[in-house]
């Protein structure tokens, strides 16, 4: 769905804009949209459902992503070292290393696949060079409190689960986060707050090279900055990052926008594709350049 309604100018714009795309999804939507002042301090342009528990699909690699990078900073070049893929965590769905002949790649490869391509085979051989309980304990240092990793990708209940489900989850999904926990990850990136500068050089490189461009930025102009990542099951479509200015200003956008549509309602994918043409529209009436050269 495309925007259709007066220019999206204020905060006040935005939100009847959001209220909008809302009212014509068939589903829950969740989104915020700040511009980090530190760490977990937001100047908020628009918050929706942002503290809701939301089924986190690939999202939930962002906080896998940084465990790896914090369990090597000072060490970095460690990430060169090469890794056998365990043949239980070569999966299918998006990525191309399950169908490599006994594959072997280095650690900082796998963590790049796991986010510009969405690699699953990559993200469960890290979960595996982890640890799960390592993956949450370092969300919740980054505040992310609402973050959970309870199965690897492509599993299903009971199948490669971490410790025993049961009535644990009371049908709530078993991989989950929120948009605002999604916001203090690349708020803490933005302000490179508690790794090195090298491991942020590293890290980023993925996620500035995000492949999948159909939710959040699908109506920006082309080569527009932007670091993310996103996230989609057939009734759910994630997309969180951070918008940056052509001019490198110090007040990127940081968004999250997720939506879970009802059965048999309306497209998820579009309803973030349509948050994110309102909150360009929004953020660049003020001036501010966000087209790359």
């Amino acid at each position: 769905m495309r925007h259709e309604g007066p220019p999206v100018e204020t905060d006040a714009d935005l939100a009847r804009a959001i209220d909008s795309i809302a009212d014509r999804f068939d589903g829950r939507l969740g989104v915020f949209l700040c511009v980090p002042r530190g760490a977990d301090a937001f100047d908020v342009l628009h918050s929706r459902n942002a503290d809701e528990e939301f089924v986190a699909a690939s999202v939930i690699k962002l906080p896998i992503l940084y465990a790896l990078y914090e369990a090597y900073d000072g060490e970095l070049d460690r990430l060169g070292e090469p890794r056998p893929i365990a043949a239980e965590n070569r999966v299918g769905g998006s990525g191309i290393l399950h169908l490599f002949d006994d594959p072997t790649s280095t650690l900082e490869d796998l963590a790049r696949a796991m986010i510009a391509i969405s690699d699953n085979t990559a993200t469960n051989q890290l979960i595996d060079e982890l640890g799960a309980d390592r993956i949450e304990r370092t969300a919740a240092r980054l505040g992310m409190d609402d973050t959970r990793l309870r199965r690897k990708m492509m599993a299903t209940l009971g199948e490669n689960d971490f410790e025993p489900l049961g009535e644990q989850l009371e049908g709530r999904p078993a991989n989950a986060t929120t948009p605002a926990d999604c916001a203090r990850f690349f708020a803490d990136l933005v302000h490179e707050a508690t790794l090195s500068a090298p491991a942020y050089e590293r890290l980023r490189v993925p996620l500035d090279e995000q492949k999948d461009r159909s939710l959040f930025p699908r109506y920006l102009p082309y080569r527009t900055p932007i670091a993310h990542k996103t996230g989609g099951l057939p009734t759910a479509a994630l997309d969180a990052g951070v918008l940056r200015s052509a001019d490198a200003d110090p007040s990127p956008l940081v968004f999250s926008a997720f939506a879970t549509r009802a059965e048999n309602g309306g497209d998820a994918g579009d309803a973030v594709a349509a948050v994110g043409e309102v909150a360009f529209e929004r953020v660049t009436s003020q001036g501010q350049e966000y087209c790359g050269g």
